[in-house]
């Protein structure tokens, strides 16, 4: 075939960001030609079965969403008809999407124009405060293996792979219950904590996020806990006693069930995704207030502006990355997305330019440096990053 030597040097430039922008224009041009499809499906294919890090690999969410974006694109690059002609960056944002995802990330550079990304920081990390019934602190970063800290039916262990479990011992019918005593565990912007309650629910806490709950759920109605932030829930089953997470703008009640809050106060948004059992979502604010039965699959949405509460079926575990320690972005607006590199690398986010409308595809670790999430977010074109200290610039 004509060209190929020249695509397949161009392609292999493109993924090792050495191309031109005179270089980058030909190879796109190439993209829009259906004759080079079959070769470009080619290399495609030949990305898709390179070597990746077995654990990224067989994520749930990688997997779906290889198969999704390559039938998509092999749709588009020619086995079927189309009305009109694809345009470049939507389509070469689906190519980037899966090298991405197929890849690792590990085809691409942390570097993009010389200079920009000298600097660098630190992924978070498991770290939380714990703030007891009698208004004390405890720090739980730096806890060694065992048990961290006995007191007041609190008993804080860290397991050998280094997961600080926090557990609330029950107490009578009798006990501290009828004191309204809470306890807070808190994790900062960086940080993330596993929280196991006294009735065997376990919640993992994401950065910046806040949950407070009674010393021990003995002799109450039902099972109450304010999260702030956001958060994933397996919930114990107990038919008599319904659990219910409360935040600023709802109310979820389940029996037991697995689903993630997202309630940070700063988002447009709070939302519920359920991933197993049912819940029942309360909207709390506005006029009149709404309520929502969600099934597996399927995510609750409440704004600001409104106490409506909007339902919709989201691949749950793409919402629940976080918790994998991954990001993963599908059109995700750029704000959003720096919202969160912003809480879990403990940096302020500065804008240049208005970006406005700007949608990002990809996945990447959230246990490298920051620099590597930046240079994924740069290859959908158009945004560049800057990181200078604990800043990130975000500039075209």
């Amino acid at each position: 075939m004509e060209n190929r030597q020249e695509l397949i040097k161009l392609f292999k430039r493109y993924l090792a960001k050495e191309c031109s922008a005179e270089e980058e224009e030909t190879f796109l041009s190439f993209l829009e030609d259906k004759a080079y499809a079959p070769l470009f499906r080619e290399l495609i294919e030949k990305e898709l079965q390179a070597e990746v890090d077995p654990e990224f690999k067989e994520l749930p969410e990688v997997k779906a969403e290889l198969q999704r974006v390559k039938l998509n694109l092999v749709r588009e690059m020619g086995e079927q008809e189309v009305d009109e002609p694809v345009s470049k960056s939507r389509l070469w944002l689906k190519v980037a999407a899966v090298l991405v995802l197929c890849a690792g990330v590990v085809f691409f550079t942390t570097q993009t124009k010389k200079g920009e990304l000298l600097a660098d920081v630190a992924p978070g990390g498991n770290k939380a405060i714990l703030t007891l019934a009698d208004g004390s602190k405890i720090l739980l970063d730096s806890a060694v293996n065992g048990e961290v800290i006995k007191q007041s039916g609190v008993v804080v262990t860290k397991a050998a792979d280094g997961q600080l479990v926090y557990t609330i011992q029950e107490r009578g019918a009798d006990g501290d219950h009828k004191k309204n005593l809470t306890n807070t565990v808190s994790t900062p912007r960086g940080g993330q904590y596993q929280v196991n309650l006294p009735d065997g629910t376990r919640v993992w806490l994401n950065a910046a996020s806040e949950l407070k709950f009674p010393l021990s759920f003995a002799g109450l109605k039902e099972r109450r806990v304010s999260l702030t932030g956001e958060a994933y829930f397996e919930v114990k089953k107990d038919a008599a006693k319904p659990f219910i997470v409360a935040s600023d703008r709802q109310v979820v009640q389940v029996l037991g069930t697995h689903f993630n809050v997202n309630s940070y106060k700063e988002d447009t948004n709070t939302k519920t995704t359920l991933l197993e059992g049912a819940v029942k979502v309360q909207s709390l604010k506005g006029g009149s207030p709404d309520e929502a039965m969600l099934k597996p699959g399927q995510q609750a949405r409440i704004g600001n502006a409104s106490s409506a509460i909007s339902v919709a079926t989201v691949d749950p575990l793409a919402e629940i990355a976080w918790k994998k320690g991954q990001f993963f972005f599908e059109n995700e607006p750029i704000e959003n997305i720096m919202k969160e590199v912003s809480r879990w690398y403990d940096v302020d986010i500065v804008y240049k330019d208005d970006f406005a409308g700007k949608t990002v595809w990809g996945s990447v670790t959230r246990y490298g440096n920051v620099s590597k999430v930046l240079s994924i977010l740069e290859l959908t074109g158009g945004i560049h990053f800057k990181i200078e200290g604990r800043r990130i610039i975000v500039h075209k």
